[in-house]
């Protein structure tokens, strides 16, 4: 499957051509999010790597979206990482579905036509990637050099371990009961301001600690541009057939899966919480949904079953 490139929508390019955006992405009294937006998909990752040609996807896949977005448009701030903590769950996907909950910090040209360049981190279930339906813990990049379609984990020379106890692709047990105990990761990610790598840190149940980093010879574009931060659930499946749950499998609410103490990180490293409503982008209204942004804790997915 050839990848396609990244498609610059209208509101998009407001946010970078610093246009107002308040009347594009429309912001709604309710709390569970109607409306779809358009944004840029951060990466525009496809389910199978290029270099991993026994396990190429057959036919087009088909990418759902429900995420919320930063870009230093919106606020004048400069933002440079993510922290949030995420709830964790497991389904058992098809070969070619993938169900994501992650961050992706990355940058783009203003024209629209440079390639996406930068990081995802979170959760996923990836059967073709990892022959089982477990939940794994995810890195992805995408940067100078890298291989067409970008890498995961540790698949190719990039994202450098300091942790002997965390590695991307580990499996991540247990995982949430939707009505019983909730299982957790914490991710913090941001550019260290001595280094200028991409520093990650990661936790289970507990707090964040660095695991490791992506050297800033990786993403020498994301110096000259500016960074896009956005948050939420993805999943993908093959053409005409029934789209896989996101998140925990429900719409918004008490038992749905969220995303908590959101926080942005500056430039010393600082953190700063996120108190208010951000943009956001959700592609199928009828599959997956996404609440706004309360005391830095929002909720989102669905459960799928969408045919496209």
């Amino acid at each position: 499957m050839e990848m396609t490139s990244t498609k610059i929508a209208l509101c998009c390019v407001l946010i970078l051509s610093g246009a107002t955006i308040r009347g594009c992405f429309g912001y709604k009294e309710e709390n569970i999010k109607e409306k779809t937006q358009s944004i840029p998909w951060p990466l525009q990752i496809p389910p199978i790597n290029r270099d991993e040609a026994s396990t190429q996807a057959s036919e087009e896949q088909i990418n759902h979206f429900s995420v919320h977005l930063w870009n230093k448009r919106l606020d004048g701030n400069n933002y440079y990482g993510l922290e949030a903590t995420m709830d964790v769950y497991g389904f058992h996907l098809g070969h070619e579905e993938q169900s994501v909950a992650a961050i992706w910090i990355y940058s783009r040209g203003e024209d629209g036509k440079s390639p996406v360049t930068g990081f995802a981190l979170g959760w996923h279930i990836h059967p073709a990637l990892y022959k089982d339906t477990n939940t794994h813990f995810l890195t992805h990049w995408t940067g100078n050099g890298s291989p067409p379609d970008g890498c995961y984990n540790i698949r190719c020379p990039g994202y450098i371990r300091t942790s002997s106890s965390t590695t991307p692709g580990d499996v991540i047990t247990p995982v949430s009961s939707i009505r019983d105990k909730k299982q957790y990761i914490t991710i913090k990610a941001y550019k260290d301001k001595k280094s200028g790598d991409w520093q990650v840190h990661y936790g289970f149940n507990s707090p964040a600690k660095l695991v490791g980093y992506f050297p800033k010879s990786l993403f020498s574009d994301m110096e000259k541009k500016q960074l896009i931060i956005s948050f939420g659930g993805f999943t993908s499946h093959p053409h005409a057939q029934p789209s896989p749950p996101m998140g925990s499998g429900l719409f918004p609410g008490r038992n749905a899966a969220s995303f908590k103490n959101l926080k942005f990180v500056d430039a010393e490293g600082s953190t700063h919480d996120i108190n208010k409503d951000l943009p956001f982008n959700v592609t199928y209204h009828s599959c997956y949904r996404l609440s706004t942004i309360v005391s830095g804790h929002f909720f989102y997915g669905g459960p799928g079953h969408c045919v496209v």
